[in-house]
C-alpha cells in the first residue's frame, strides 16, 4: 500500500500548492511504500523546473525528507549546456530560427516545446538555404542522408537514385564518388550529411559547414542525486535515434539507459533489455530505478525488466549522450529524478509518454 504520511514530502512548508507537488511528481518508495516527491524535475514541454534545496556536497549524506523538498529553479540550474556553434530550431510560430552557440534549442517541430539534442553534423550541400542543382563529391560505400524543406523536391543521380521531399528524406549507401542533386520546385533548405538520419539544417555558403554537438550535462546537484546508492530516473521524449546512443549516459563508457547497436532495444547498462523498439522512437516514457539490490525498468508501461546489477554511478552525467559522445539524438520532453528506488508498480505507472 502506498502511504502519503507526513514524511512523504508532500506536506512540507512551501510545497503544498506548488506545481511540482502533484501526483505526477511523486513515486512510491520500494523500501517503505511512502510516496515522495522528486528531487530533480526538468519539464521542457511546459518550461518549468525544480530541484532539491540540498547542496551537491551534502546530498550523499542527506535524509530523504530533506532531498524531496524542491523549489522552482531555472533550466541553467539543472544543466550545464554547451554547443560550439549556432544551430537551427523551429519556434512556436513554426518559423526556422538560429540558436546562438551554447544556447539550448526548444524546438516546436512536433507542435509543442521539446528540447532538441543532436550530435555533430556537416552539410555538404553548398548554399543550402538558397538551393540550386549541384554535384557533390561523396565517399564510395559511405552512408548519407539527404533532406529538404519546401514544396519542391530533389532528384538524386550518380552515387544514388531517388526523390527527396520534405516528408521523405532519403538515406543511401553511395555506389560511386559523385552525387548530383537536381532541385525541382521551391525549396528553402537542402542538407546532405553522413549517417542514417536527417538532422537539423546547417546553413552553408560556398563551402560545407558544420554544426557542433549539443552537450547537456546535469548540474552538480543532479549528478550527486544520480550517484546516490539508490535513485529512480524517468525520461520522456520523441524521435530519438542513434546506434549505441545514450538516453542518459555517465562517464566515457558507461550508461544508465541506451539504445543497442542495431537500435532495436532500449537497454540499461550492457545486459538489461527493457524493451524492443524501432527508431526513431515514437513518443515514449522509460523509467529505471536502482539500489544495492539491483535495478528495474519499464518502457511505455510495459512489463518490468529487472536484474541484480547495480548501475555504474561515477562520472559526469549527460542527457542524450555520454561524455565520449555516443548520441541519442532527438527531442526530449522531460527528465525526473527521485532520490530512492521506486516500487515496480510506480516504475510501470510512470513509464508513459508525456501528457
Amino acid at each position: 500500500m502506498v502511504s502519503l504520511g507526513l514524511n512523504s514530502g508532500l506536506g512540507l512548508a512551501g510545497t503544498g500548492s506548488a506545481w511540482f507537488a502533484g501526483a505526477a511528481f511523486t513515486a512510491a518508495d520500494a523500501n517503505d511504500g511512502v510516496a515522495r516527491l522528486a528531487a530533480f524535475i526538468a519539464d521542457f514541454r511546459r518550461d518549468r523546473h525544480a530541484m532539491t534545496t540540498v547542496a551537491a556536497a551534502s546530498i550523499a549524506a542527506a535524509t530523504l525528507d530533506a532531498l524531496v523538498s524542491p523549489q522552482s529553479v531555472a533550466f541553467s540550474e539543472l544543466f550545464v549546456f554547451t554547443r560550439g556553434s549556432a544551430a537551427e530550431y523551429i519556434d512556436a510560430a513554426g518559423v526556422a530560427q538560429q540558436a546562438a552557440a551554447d544556447v539550448p534549442r526548444f524546438d516546436h517541430r512536433n507542435g509543442y516545446r521539446q528540447l532538441l539534442l543532436e550530435g555533430p553534423a556537416t552539410n555538404l550541400f553548398l548554399n543550402a538555404f538558397t538551393p540550386e542543382t549541384q554535384t557533390v563529391a561523396v565517399t564510395n560505400a559511405a552512408q548519407y542522408t539527404v533532406s529538404c524543406r519546401g514544396a519542391g523536391s530533389l532528384n538524386l543521380s550518380g552515387a544514388a537514385t531517388g526523390t527527396v521531399t520534405q516528408a521523405a528524406p532519403v538515406t543511401f549507401t553511395a555506389t560511386s564518388t559523385s552525387l548530383t542533386l537536381t532541385v525541382n520546385g521551391a525549396l528553402s533548405r537542402v542538407q546532405l550529411e553522413t549517417g542514417a538520419a536527417a538532422t537539423s539544417f546547417v546553413q552553408t555558403a560556398a563551402t560545407p559547414a558544420a554544426r557542433s554537438a549539443d552537450s547537456c550535462r546535469l548540474s552538480p546537484v543532479g549528478e550527486a542525486l544520480i550517484q546516490r546508492g539508490a535513485a529512480t530516473l524517468l525520461l520522456k521524449g520523441q524521435g530519438i535515434s542513434g546506434s549505441l546512443g545514450r538516453l542518459a549516459g555517465i562517464g566515457t563508457g558507461d550508461e544508465i539507459m541506451r539504445l543497442n547497436t542495431a537500435q532495436t532495444n532500449v537497454i540499461a547498462g550492457s545486459s538489461l533489455s527493457i524493451a524492443s523498439v524501432t527508431v526513431p522512437l515514437p513518443a515514449f516514457g522509460v523509467c529505471l530505478a536502482w539500489s544495492a539490490a539491483g535495478r528495474s525498468g519499464s518502457y511505455n508501461g510495459g512489463t518490468i525488466a529487472t536484474d541484480a546489477t547495480v548501475p555504474a554511478a561515477a562520472g559526469q552525467v549527460f542527457l542524450g549522450r555520454n561524455q565520449a559522445g555516443l548520441f541519442a539524438a532527438g527531442r526530449y520532453d522531460s527528465l525526473t529524478v527521485w532520490p530512492f528506488r521506486a516500487s515496480n508498480a510506480a516504475i510501470q505507472a510512470k513509464a508513459l509518454a508525456y501528457s
